[in-house]
């Protein structure tokens, strides 16, 4: 998996707390997702870290074809209640037609840090929370003799990131940036790609440089 279980299980446990977790065994696959953020992983490739931090917070994994929706009632109980209206992560995949990249540039907006990606139809900003992002993407789990990490994030409908390997899909919803994003800094990267390198100064060589370079004979 490319996702650290120790930020996971944050998100999984802030989400609980939230608005409640939806988790299933569904066509061979862990789902478990919430408002704004989801997870699909195949069986084969799901760590026992993974499953060990779910089942800590709800107490077991559900049955092959089960999905529920876990919340915590006024006796700080868990409560299971079956859920029928989960989504086709791959179908919403493969509706995914635009790409993303992530900039160097992060917003901070206390309590919270966000990412900032662009779009690659339009080269316009959309932001994400970085606890659900770069934060919590990593190869420190990663199974290397059988998957590899993500390509840059497919986006659905603009604002939905969806990041995919082999194994797993993962999708964060973006959210709306503030005015000063919108109106002050992201007018002043018109026509800025970070899909390029154009806009890194790799410096100029001297001409003396150059042409002693051309002398080496190797």
């Amino acid at each position: 998996m490319f996702l650290k279980t120790g930020e996971l299980k944050k998100i999984m446990k802030a989400s609980l707390k939230r608005h409640g977790l939806i988790v299933g065994n569904i066509d061979g696959h862990y789902l478990v997702y919430s408002d704004n953020w989801g997870v699909y992983v195949e069986h084969a490739f799901a760590t026992n870290k993974f499953k060990a931090a779910i089942m800590e917070l709800i107490g077991d994994l559900p049955e092959a074809g089960e999905c529920y929706l876990y919340t915590i009632d006024a006796d700080k109980e868990i409560v299971a209640q079956a859920e029928i209206g989960y989504p086709d992560p791959y179908e919403l995949w493969k509706k995914a037609k635009d790409v993303g990249i992530c900039t160097p540039m992060y917003l901070g907006a206390w309590p919270h840090e966000y990412a900032v990606y662009q779009r690659k139809n339009d080269l316009k900003f959309i932001i994400a929370l970085r606890d659900l992002t770069t934060s919590a993407i990593s190869a420190s789990e990663l199974d290397t003799a059988c998957e590899h990490m993500p390509d840059r994030p497919s986006i659905l409908d603009g604002m939905v990131l969806y990041f995919k390997n082999k194994s797993t899909i993962y999708w964060v919803h973006t959210e709306r940036p503030g005015k000063k994003a919108t109106e002050v800094l992201f007018p002043h990267l018109d026509g800025i790609s970070f899909f390029e390198d154009d806009w890194i100064d790799k410096g100029v060589e001297e001409p003396e440089e150059a042409a002693a370079k051309e002398l080496l004979p190797y």
